[in-house]
């Protein structure tokens, strides 16, 4: 038997489907659909940087993989505390899906922004409220308010939305403006606990009105954490996709399972193919069997 055959066959449809769903979607169902910003007067579409108000309400989307039970089902809503948040876009103060699904929404508009699980909450999703690793969230979103951005330029130099400010990312920023900067001397005046960074609260230039959130800055860390994760080696990616499968948690993945997954590609899973992948016959493939490097397993003897 092949090794490794149908860890091949699922990593090869995945990444076609990552890259098909690498954008959020965005669905205007009310409200005007195109606007534009005219100097001196109010804006009216949200761009980058532009601070929006607006009311939420996010769901599971029915497209989301796993338990059928949990679609539909309410996450959070704005509604339910009666206050419209209002934020900077594109600033990392949000998850990255919506921040990206909001640009270029007019104000009065209605929309849902379909957040897919990269663009979410990442591969640890968020448990204790109902979001898994594979979890598609659904944002129904109503733009009260566009108005003109604060100059912000630590957002600017942040390029990784870790809400603190390296020596290479300024480097990199003030190179991009043809400035040359003596990084060790602006340091010494803003890195005022000697930690190697610039945070938020010790940058002296422009940096908008408002500070990170507590809340928003943990998920941004995290969300660093998990990028830093899936450059980790193979096997740890593997065995996230082969949980991510595993929609009951029993450890093995069921004929039953292997087709959902196949049918959420947009693709029908053949008889063939699970008579290879259950080499030993007894209906359920262990994660040695998914990998491929378990002798014993792969000679119909599960340990």
């Amino acid at each position: 038997m092949m090794k490794n055959f149908l860890f091949l066959v699922i990593l090869a449809a995945t990444a076609i489907f990552a890259v098909a769903s690498s954008k959020p979607k965005v669905i205007v169902y009310d409200g005007p659909t195109e606007c534009s910003n005219i100097a001196g007067e109010n804006p009216t579409k949200i761009e980058t940087d532009y601070i929006a108000g607006l009311h939420f309400t996010v769901t599971i989307d029915e497209s989301s993989t796993g338990s059928r039970d949990t679609i539909g089902r309410k996450i959070e809503s704005s509604h339910d505390v009666g206050i419209a948040p209002s934020f900077a876009v594109g600033q990392g103060k949000v998850i990255e899906g919506l921040d990206q699904g909001l640009i270029g929404l007019c104000k009065g508009s209605s929309a849902y922004i379909i957040v897919p699980p990269h663009l979410g909450y990442g591969r640890m999703g968020k448990p204790e409220q109902g979001v898994m690793g594979d979890t598609t969230l659904r944002y129904d979103v109503e733009i009260a308010d566009v108005q003109p951005p604060v100059p912000n330029d630590f957002v600017k130099i942040d390029t990784d939305r870790d809400w603190r400010i390296s020596k290479k990312e300024a480097k990199k920023y003030f190179e991009g403006l043809g400035q040359v900067v003596d990084l060790d001397s602006l340091w010494d005046d803003e890195d005022e606990n000697v930690d190697g960074y610039i945070s938020w609260e010790e940058f002296k230039g422009p940096k908008g009105n408002d500070p990170p959130p507590k809340k928003q800055k943990k998920q941004r860390k995290k969300q660093h954490n998990q990028q830093q994760q899936q450059e980790q080696p193979e096997q740890v990616n593997v065995a996230a996709l082969f949980q991510n499968m595993d929609t009951d948690k029993d450890g093995k993945l069921s004929k039953a399972e292997l087709a959902v997954f196949f049918k959420t590609m947009g693709e029908e899973m053949t008889e063939d193919f699970w008579a290879q992948s259950d080499p030993d016959g007894d209906g359920y493939v262990l994660f040695e069997e998914f990998i491929g490097d378990n002798d014993q397993t792969r000679n119909g003897e599960e340990l």
